[in-house]
């Protein structure tokens, strides 16, 4: 069982990273524009890493695919660990712009996805999935039955998704209150951001 939840692993990580491909795709501005509304990078370097993220998400997608297609285990071992980088990354630069108290869209859909700490999460478990996959791909190549690639086949589309939908799922904004026909309360978070862009606490 050790191949199969190797290339499960891995496998979901490669999906995800194609899924952020093809959401920066949609819309190639929405990196950008969160960097800029997180407003902790500078000019410079928020335009340079709105380019660079989407290269490097594309060319980890391809670089896994490749080796799980052609059973190149230092390849999807390579892949993987720098999988689990980006995604550290990823989750402790939300987990900084959080404490700030600072929002913003979260930048990885071409929908309004507000960051918030499920993003952070997201980030944390698929760092875990990459480096689990790259410990288990380190055992021996993947090597699935029929049964067993059928089952990763549906299973890791599937874990993909949902896993990406997460930070969407758990959004709730919070209807602002009006005391007065004149004057509206926005609510703010304890982290100081607008209900707009943020969900509710996660315990």
């Amino acid at each position: 069982m050790i191949s199969f939840y190797g290339g499960l692993t891995a496998s979901i990580v490669v999906l995800t990273l194609f899924i952020g491909v093809g959401s920066h795709a949609a819309r190639p501005a929405a990196l950008d524009e969160a960097l800029r509304a997180h407003g902790v990078l500078g000019p410079r370097l928020h335009r340079f890493a709105a380019a660079v993220v989407p290269f490097v998400e594309g060319a980890l997608g391809v670089g896994g695919a490749a080796a799980l297609l052609t059973g190149h285990q230092r390849g999807l071992q390579a892949v993987l660990a720098l999988g689990t980088a980006l995604f550290g990354l990823y989750a402790g630069y939300t987990r900084h712009v959080l404490a700030l108290g600072r929002g913003g869209p979260c930048g990885c859909s071409h929908q309004d996805v507000p960051l918030s700490r499920w993003v952070t999460r997201r980030a944390v478990a698929l760092a875990g999935l990459a480096l689990a996959g790259a410990a288990l791909a380190g055992v021996g190549p993947v090597q699935l039955s029929a049964a067993e690639l059928v089952t990763l086949l549906l299973a890791a589309p599937a874990c993909a998704v949902l896993l990406w939908s997460l930070p969407a799922a758990m959004h709730e904004p919070a209807r602002a209150a009006v005391h007065q026909p004149t004057e509206t309360t926005v609510h703010r978070t304890a982290e100081g951001v607008s209900t707009r862009w943020t969900s509710p606490p996660a315990l």
